[in-house]
């Protein structure tokens, strides 16, 4: 081969790689659905194709845990929009977790994490699994030993961080990842956008959530089916659980609860803090009811006195919020 010819073959060379690391590097901005606030910025950790990757290949590593035996994704299944049917999940060892793990969508929205919300930063919320005894039971030290040891991350670290593997840059993929993790394509979302029409008992349901008569939408209300606030909807009369009162030490707050988005409700069973209640009749049931007489169950939660057709209704009504595109997005996949 001629030096002009190798020349030009070692420019081609870098030109592509040069090329390749930059459409990595650029910043990816996720489609937001019709109706849905801008996505807030997440301060000093920008998306980008190469972030978003090394985050989703850290929610698929069982590295993260002690004994290399649970992920991320073993607790967070996609197509039960990233919750476990488990009442609470199982961590190393056959450990038994504390609370239903949460659903995984739309968190770059949301303000609090945890059903007590305890944490109130997307990027540190991954520290709590990683750490707690009775699901990942390690440490972000022995993480960063772990992956380091592997040899199949320092490559993908440098290219979506200029870094080692480090504390800052693990927590930074993960919430990476996260930020993506975007629902909002349900039948519901395609009748708002005039692409499709709701039945007769959907539209019925759809009008009872609305009514001042349920006041379902006063809690479960916005683009996301949540306030983001904490209450108690009365599920017992004395909690074992405190709730968010172990965040706030307040009495006032024993027995309040996150409010759960109502996206992809349908998928994501069993229902409440403790997975106690299996099915969404069941759940209705227990608002039709109105709770048990715990001090501090919501003004709103009162029997609802509905008829079957009405509680069938809301059923319906509330099958429409499940989004199959999120459910099977391959970009989700491992």
């Amino acid at each position: 081969m001629s030096r002009r010819l190798i020349i030009l073959s070692c420019f081609v060379f870098f030109a592509c790689s040069k090329d390749a690391i930059l459409e990595d590097q650029v910043i990816v901005r996720p489609e937001i659905p019709s109706g849905f606030p801008s996505l807030p910025d997440s301060p000093g950790n920008q998306l980008t194709a190469a972030r978003i990757k090394l985050g989703k290949r850290l929610f698929f590593e069982k590295l993260l845990s002690n004994d290399n035996s649970i992920s991320c994704s073993s607790c967070h299944f996609q197509q039960l929009a990233f919750s476990d049917p488990s009442p609470t999940s199982l961590g190393i060892q056959g450990q038994i977790g504390f609370r239903n793990a949460q659903p995984l969508f739309n968190l770059g929205f949301k303000e609090h994490f945890f059903r007590d919300g305890g944490v109130n930063n997307l990027r540190l919320s991954s520290l709590n699994p990683i750490s707690n005894p009775n699901e990942m039971g390690s440490d972000i030290v022995s993480v960063i030993k772990r992956l380091k040891a592997s040899g199949r991350y320092a490559d993908d670290f440098q290219l979506a961080y200029q870094d080692t593997i480090s504390a800052l840059s693990i927590l930074n993929a993960l919430e990476c990842f996260q930020r993506i993790l975007i629902s909002g394509n349900s039948k519901f979302d395609q009748w708002k956008r005039g692409e499709t029409e709701l039945n007769a008992s959907e539209e019925l349901g759809r009008n009872l959530f609305f009514s001042s008569r349920t006041n379902c939408s006063s809690c479960h209300g916005g683009f996301n089916f949540s306030s983001d606030d904490f209450k108690s909807n009365g599920l017992f009369e004395t909690y074992a659980d405190s709730g968010r009162q172990r965040i706030t030490t307040l009495a006032s707050d024993r027995g309040k609860f996150a409010i759960p988005s109502l996206r992809n409700i349908s998928v994501t069973a069993p229902y409440m803090h403790n997975g106690g209640i299996e099915t969404l009749e069941d759940v209705l049931s227990l608002y039709n009811e109105g709770g048990t007489n715990f001090e501090n169950k919501d003004e709103l939660i009162q029997p609802l006195n509905l008829t079957d057709t009405e509680i069938a209704a809301l059923l319906d009504f509330l099958l429409t919020l499940k989004d199959d595109s999120f459910l099977n997005n391959p970009a989700y996949k491992q």
